[in-house]
């Protein structure tokens, strides 16, 4: 498939590359890689909840029952946790797989593909480079603890939680020495994003790498409303179904 000059259909935004598929090894090698992570780790995520259903019955509880102000707290955590990973979806970054776009009057939709947009911090990613994949912590040990604080609800839920450091930590080192944007049709020096930014929330805003009223201005308000919505929506059909 490498170099057979097969194309996306015409009204699909390609960015400043084209719209040729896996125009080369390296392209095709990322691509691939995502198709069989994504089924790999689906396949592992499903066989954990199966077991954390069987096993659920002889779990003895690690914790006392929860106040209804430490419950209203931890589902509070995990609608937020949710809703800024939804929102994170609309916002422009080169670890993630949704692609940028920019305004262009003579383009079909008035949109037009551009990735660089990509290589610098905008918005959230000015409070962490991993706005999609980092909040799964707090969602991860606010569930934990929601669903009764049982061994097995440790082990499960606090296995996202690492699981999560583990993959954002791992794509920093993918993406520092390939230095590819995310989606990946185009490359890019990801050297400045990476000065400029940080993995522990809040780091970069706080050791002056980045600007608050930058970052709150570049947020999508009406992306974090509509994230934490459903967020909310998601978070209490995830409590009623481990209560």
């Amino acid at each position: 498939l490498v170099g057979t000059g097969i194309e996306l259909p015409p009204l699909w935004p390609g960015d400043a590359s084209g719209n040729k598929v896996w125009e080369d090894e390296a392209q095709a090698g990322r691509q691939l890689f995502r198709i069989f992570y994504s089924l790999i780790a689906a396949a592992t995520l499903q066989a954990a909840f199966v077991a954390y259903v069987v096993a659920l019955p002889d779990s003895p509880s690690l914790i006392e029952p929860l106040s209804q102000p430490a419950r209203g707290a931890l589902l509070a955590i995990g609608c937020v946790a949710q809703g800024i990973a939804i929102a994170s979806l609309a916002n422009p970054s080169p670890l993630s797989l949704v692609p940028g776009f920019k305004t262009d009057p003579k383009a079909f939709g008035g949109l037009i593909r551009d990735d660089s947009l990509k290589l610098r911090a905008f918005g959230l990613t000015r409070m962490t480079r991993h706005p999609l994949i980092l909040p799964v912590v707090p969602w991860a040990v606010a569930n934990g603890f929601l669903a009764g604080g049982r061994l097995v609800d440790i082990v499960l839920f606090g296995g996202i939680a690492v699981y999560a450091l583990a993959g954002c930590w791992a794509q920093d080192l993918r993406a520092r020495e390939s230095a590819a944007v995310g989606t990946v049709f185009a490359r890019g020096d990801l050297t400045q994003f990476y000065e400029t930014t940080s993995f522990v929330p809040f780091q970069a805003l706080f050791d002056g790498r980045q600007s608050w009223s930058a970052c709150f201005a570049e947020l999508s308000w009406l992306s974090l409303i509509i994230g934490i919505a459903l967020g909310t929506a998601l978070e209490f059909a995830t409590a009623s179904a481990l209560s």
